[in-house]
């Protein structure tokens, strides 16, 4: 009976859940593996007023700033509005492992390897904003309803809108109020287009066209620009997905029109409908695909 306790005791010893009612606890230590953190993105630096969304792979570092202010991050964009293709030329020389991106102008006579121009298609922008005021017109009612180019003379453009006013309404008139580009004759040439009857107000961009803008807004009259009608997110999330490929645009214009889907309606007058609004993203879709942009 002793021999059969002391083995019964020696078992219990030897088996790992016990014997009786005391628990056996077992701790097991679980060693975690840490991913190493991703590798930072291409860095992005924006110059002046542009609508740029971050790519994969692509973060925007800085925006807004001055060519000067901007670090040398390995993608600068600037706007033409900001700065002028000699300045950027400057920097772009001062920094060639940088590529920049000058945007809504040409770099002819400024070419260099780590430069590229983005140009968007000026004479579609003003098309698609000449249906845009035809269609206004068109509302209104009126027979033969007046709309106005206003600003520096500009022929080319100014054919362009009056033929998209056209394509949307026939017997459209278009009004050419040629004036200085200084802001206050803008102005005054917005003003007087209404005054001839113009119910809409179309100016090429800049201190002019928000002058002429106003005079419109003042009048309760539409006032439309062409970057009103030019996607610059387009072309810049182009040259930005090449970069984060490591392919790097330099020494060239590249130029963007509709079928890009750099030409389309960005933001319109609060003073056109609803309907009209409608009207004029279907025209956008229209002229991307080559066909007469009615609306």
């Amino acid at each position: 009976m002793r021999a059969a306790l002391i083995a019964l005791s020696l078992l219990c010893a030897g088996v790992a859940a016990g014997c009786g009612s005391a628990p056996h606890t077992t701790t097991v230590t679980v060693k975690r593996t840490v991913a190493p953190a991703p590798p930072p993105g291409l860095r992005v630096g924006v110059v002046g007023p542009l609508d740029v969304k971050a790519v994969p792979g692509a973060s925007i570092a800085a925006t807004g700033g001055t060519l000067a202010s901007v670090p040398s991050y390995p993608l600068v964009v600037v706007s033409a509005q900001a700065a002028d293709i000699a300045a950027v030329e400057a920097v772009a020389a001062q920094h060639p492992t940088s590529h920049y991106v000058y945007v809504g102008g040409s770099t002819k006579g400024h070419r260099r390897s780590n430069l590229v121009g983005l140009i968007l298609d000026d004479a579609q922008a003003a098309r698609l904003s000449g249906v845009v005021a035809g269609l206004v017109a068109a509302e209104q009612g009126a027979v033969a309803a007046r709309v106005a180019w206003v600003g520096p003379e500009e022929a080319a453009l100014a054919a362009a809108f009056t033929r998209g006013a056209q394509d949307a309404q026939r017997g459209t008139i278009v009004l050419r109020a040629w004036s200085a580009a200084l802001p206050a004759a803008c102005k005054e040439a917005a003003l007087g287009a209404i005054a001839r009857g113009a119910v809409v107000v179309m100016a090429h961009g800049g201190l002019c066209a928000e002058a002429a803008i106003a005079g419109a807004h003042q009048q309760n009259r539409v006032g439309l620009e062409l970057s009103d009608f030019e996607l610059t997110s387009v072309p810049i999330g182009v040259v930005m997905s090449d970069a984060v490929a490591g392919v790097y645009r330099g020494g060239e214009d590249i130029v963007f029109d509709a079928s890009s889907g750099a030409i389309g309606v960005r933001q319109l007058d609060p003073r056109i409908s609803a309907d009209i609004g409608v009207r004029a993203r279907a025209a956008a879709q229209q002229l991307s695909s080559g066909l007469r942009p009615s609306g």
